[in-house]
């Protein structure tokens, strides 16, 4: 039977947010299905992109003040404040497959149908402009083929880590403009549409369930998931080590 769990959790700290991801791809395999999960943050949280130097959020000053993480797949930062998270994790037969790259177009195609049921117009980056100078520090200035595009500003990218035999994929829905990152509208501030994060939730996750052709389980994390979660985030999204390792 094809079934995939789906998870929607309180909001949260970072380092514990990126410890329950990373917790669910170690022990996908073990766990047999993919697992969907919608989050949120507790505070205003930046999080660089795994090769991102830590001392350049300091030339970011609005977003100085916030709490700091590392994640462990690559891109700009995200300030995630007034926004929604996803990860999606799926045990495969070989992580070094380019056709997991699909599940990228296949999350961002789901959330402009959501979108279009709203009445909203978003469409995909497509091939970006060549540019001469380096990447903008926020990931929502920055432009991939796949990233969801409303009025010529980005709203929702995604980036994959890969392990072993499972691959974590994760993004963001940028909703309202933060204090922390002014220079960013939110969906909602793009087209005055007063979509919740609740409202989101419940129609992007019954377009994917549509989309994967499979049904959800209600299963809560197991001990083995939440004890690993424990552990990593001491040891590695909690640690200075990680979070100043560039």
């Amino acid at each position: 039977m094809n079934e995939m769990r789906l998870i929607l959790d309180p909001p949260a700290r970072g380092s514990w947010n990126m410890a329950i991801d990373e917790a669910i791809l170690r022990n996908a395999e073990q766990f047999g299905m993919p697992t969907l999960r919608f989050y949120r943050w507790e505070q205003p949280t930046l999080s660089l992109g795994y090769f991102q130097k830590y001392e350049d959020r300091w030339q970011h000053e609005a977003s100085r003040e916030a709490t700091c993480v590392r994640r462990a797949s690559g891109g700009g930062a995200i300030m995630h404040d007034r926004e929604l998270t996803y990860s999606f994790v799926a045990p495969v037969k070989d992580s070094r497959s380019d056709e997991y790259t699909r599940w990228f177009d296949l999350f961002h195609e789901t959330l402009i149908e959501v979108l279009a049921s709203w009445r909203i117009s978003a469409h995909l980056s497509g091939t970006p402009q060549p540019g001469s100078h380096d990447d903008p520090f926020l990931c929502f200035q920055r432009r991939h083929e796949v990233d969801v595009i409303v009025k010529d500003f980005k709203i929702c990218g995604s980036a994959q880590r890969r392990h072993q035999a499972a691959i974590l994929q994760h993004g963001s829905v940028l909703l309202h403009q933060s204090a922390a990152a002014p220079e960013l509208p939110g969906l909602v501030d793009l087209t005055g549409q007063k979509i919740t994060e609740d409202q989101l939730i419940e129609a992007w996750s019954e377009a994917l369930k549509n989309k994967f052709a499979r049904s959800y389980v209600d299963i809560p994390l197991t001990k083995e998931e939440l004890s690993s979660a424990q552990a990593i985030e001491i040891e590695k999204f909690q640690a200075n080590g990680w979070t100043h390792k560039r």
